[in-house]
């Protein structure tokens, strides 16, 4: 019988990213100030001290909890955008994708991306930046297939559906609908 070999590195990307699953974990039950080290490791069933074989400190941790998280994001919103679908469809499903996330934070991630950097706006603004360059790809690929107005800039336009995407004050279903609605008719008579 020939032995299982573990790829080279396997074994700390599957520690690294059950620390950010537990630590995620931990900030929905008991918030940001509930956040203690000790739970993490007991719920990533690791040692303490091995969360700091990966992260310096809480700061760390927290920063690279957003950025895993944000990261993942994007993916999934680029690989919508490249999808080989109508312009409409591929919008409706990034901001369905758009609100699931901002659920999933539930205010968390602002708080998050604070405790982890004194002045967090420059970073945020970096990772923001690659959404909306996804949002204009999309709204360009709209563009060529006639179902965004020439007329449009993409990047003002992405901008507005940044912020539009990001807090819903009805439920979810009703929201993405006005919002689709919004976005396919224009606010015009």
């Amino acid at each position: 019988m020939a032995a299982m070999i573990t790829p080279p590195g396997a074994g700390v990307k599957d520690k690294k990213r059950a620390i950010l699953e537990a630590t995620l974990a931990v900030l929905r039950e008991r918030g940001l100030s509930g956040l203690k080290m000790e739970e993490v490791a007991r719920r990533a069933e690791v040692g303490k001290g091995t969360i700091y074989l990966y992260f310096r400190d809480k700061r760390d941790l927290l920063k690279a909890l957003v950025e895993e998280r944000t990261w993942a994001f994007y993916r999934e919103v680029e690989e919508v955008v490249r999808r080989k679908a109508p312009f409409f469809v591929r919008l409706e499903e990034v901001l369905r994708r758009r609100l699931a996330w901002v659920q999933e934070w539930r205010g968390l991630w602002a708080a998050v991306a604070r405790e982890a950097m004194d002045d967090p706006t420059p970073w945020l603004k970096g990772l923001h930046e690659h959404y909306l360059r996804l949002l204009e790809e999309l709204l360009r690929s709209g563009q060529s297939e006639g179902a965004v107005r020439t007329g449009l800039s993409p990047r003002a336009t992405a901008a507005v559906i940044a912020a539009m995407g990001c807090t819903p004050s009805l439920e979810v279903e009703a929201y993405l609908e006005h919002l689709m609605e919004v976005l396919r008719k224009g606010v015009e008579p």
